[in-house]
């Protein structure tokens, strides 16, 4: 099976490329390894060319999680032409100020509905047309009047969720906004304003925005594309340039494969990613691409494998889960095929795992807290359970220990005994995970029938469970039964004799 093929900004976002960002992301290792040194300190480093303010937005998110003051200053040895300080044509405003080549937000605080409303869409599993939809109904509720706010949300962001790396978070926070901003009557104006202004990684957001524009309303997808073309002229032949790559990754969409200019652009973006464009190159990202995977499809395939695993009776968590035998599915080609899925190499014919996806998390603690993150949001997906859900904080306090809040409980109880009462319990047998083996309430309730008659392997297999599936699948039906009483009160009634 080949490996999947996932395109860049639209399948995926790699993270920032920056040499700044790839330093801030050591230097936050060591502030977080001796925060009381570093309180008050500062970090210095020295850069051939001016790169994106925003890493200092990254920066501040980290530091605030570790609680300690301590500036990042880097020192430019060059500017490159053209100045990516000043806007390259005509624009209604600018988001980044300069003196000299310290740049300052030029824009207050968002409104919190506006920042909240953002970080709701930046916080899931990145997938560019999913987001478009998301920023849709956000637009809707936030309509162009909000768009000063919607600016200042990509350089003031909330704090960045477990599950995400602060250099992740902010990158993905700006996508969301310009996405939701495209949505709106005058978005075109002014995405084209963000990406002609001081290049940094809003320029980037606002690029991948406008190319998924063009895809959704075609009458301006040429207009778009002749902006593209400008841009690309303004990409500096020396130095790093944050826009280049994800330019050449949304002017594809907007390109007919049988187009002369679709092959001039892929050769293009082709030579950034190797390397042979000199300044304008895109690098895998601090916390992008490793071995071809971004964090949350690795953390998919971890997940994925653990499955297997339990399925062949192996131990299912921990790394060493990671990395021991599958005796069960060694002879199916079960783990060998999920390996070439995700173009990972087997190590030998029952082992496989990324090497440098654990290195890169053995010595980041905020990347591997962001990685186990992401790995449960990915086992509550499966599950059918949505991440941001109640559901999901449910099972996270369980899993944490936390127990139950009794008097929450005993009001939910009530409420549902209210309701029955009055004759508002609605569909006695409901469907809970739609497509999964035990959809519907009766499912379970006979599974556990079975069960108790005594018949273990005989319930899983008639409902074509495995150890692993059903191990999966209870943990999702006890989340849904702590957090609906009324869905107990259903049970309850069909397991009566």
């Amino acid at each position: 099976m080949a490996a999947r093929h996932r395109e860049p900004f639209l399948d995926f976002h790699p993270g920032p490329g920056d040499a700044t960002a790839s330093y801030a992301a050591e230097a936050m290792c060591r502030a977080a390894g001796s925060p009381d040194a570093a309180d008050g300190d500062r970090v210095t480093t020295t850069v051939s060319y001016l790169e994106s303010p925003s890493v200092q937005i990254a920066w501040r998110l980290r530091m605030a999680e570790i609680g300690i003051q301590l500036a990042l200053v880097p020192f430019y040895e060059n500017i490159q032409a053209p100045d990516p300080r000043t806007a390259k044509g005509q624009v209604e405003f600018t988001l980044w100020v300069y003196e000299g080549t310290e740049a300052r937000p030029n824009i207050g605080q968002p409104d919190a509905r506006a920042a909240e409303a953002i970080a709701t869409i930046a916080s899931a599993r990145y997938h560019l047309p999913t987001w478009a939809q998301n920023a849709a109904a956000v637009a809707q509720q936030l309509g162009p009047a909000w768009t000063q706010h919607l600016l200042a949300t990509m350089l003031n962001p909330l704090p960045a969720p477990e599950h995400l790396h602060p250099l992740d978070w902010v990158p993905r926070v700006q996508v969301a906004a310009a996405l939701v901003i495209a949505c709106h009557d005058n978005g075109f104006q002014t995405l084209r304003t963000i990406a002609l202004g001081p290049v940094d990684w809003v320029s980037e957001a606002a690029v991948t925005a406008l190319g998924e524009l063009g895809v959704r309303n075609p009458a301006i997808a040429g207009e778009i594309a002749q902006l593209f073309e400008y841009l690309r002229g303004q990409v500096p032949s020396e130095g790093y340039c944050c826009y280049a790559y994800p330019l050449g990754s949304a002017w594809l969409r907007l390109l007919a494969q049988g187009d002369p200019r679709h092959a001039d652009v892929a050769a293009w973006r082709e030579r950034m990613a190797s390397g042979a464009q000199g300044g304008s190159t895109s690098s895998s990202g601090c916390i992008g691409l490793i071995d071809g995977l971004n964090m949350e499809d690795y953390a998919e395939f971890c997940v994925k494998q653990e499955v297997l695993q339990g399925e062949a009776g192996a131990p299912s968590s921990g790394l060493g889960a990671m990395v021991q035998a599958v005796a069960g599915n060694a002879s199916t080609g079960a783990l060998r095929q999920l390996a070439d899925e995700y173009g990972l190499p087997m190590l030998s014919p029952t082992h496989t795992y990324s090497a440098g996806w654990a290195e890169a998390l053995n010595s980041d603690p905020r990347g591997q807290m962001a990685f186990e993150q992401t790995k449960g949001r990915i086992k509550l997906a499966l599950q059918g359970i949505d991440p941001d859900s109640k559901e999901a904080r449910f099972s996270h306090n369980i899993m944490q220990g936390k127990g139950l809040d009794q008097q929450e409980e005993l009001a939910k109880a009530q409420a549902v005994q209210q309701q029955r009462a009055e004759g508002g319990v609605e569909d006695p047998d409901p469907t809970v995970f739609p497509g999964k083996p035990l959809a519907k309430l009766s499912d379970y309730v006979g599974m556990m029938k079975k069960m108790q008659g005594g018949d273990f392997n005989g319930a899983l297999s008639a409902y074509g469970l495995t150890m692993a599936t059903y191990s999966h699948l209870a943990q999702a039906w006890g989340t849904k039964f702590g957090t609906d009483p009324s869905l107990n009160a259903k049970m309850a009634a069909m397991m009566a004799p």
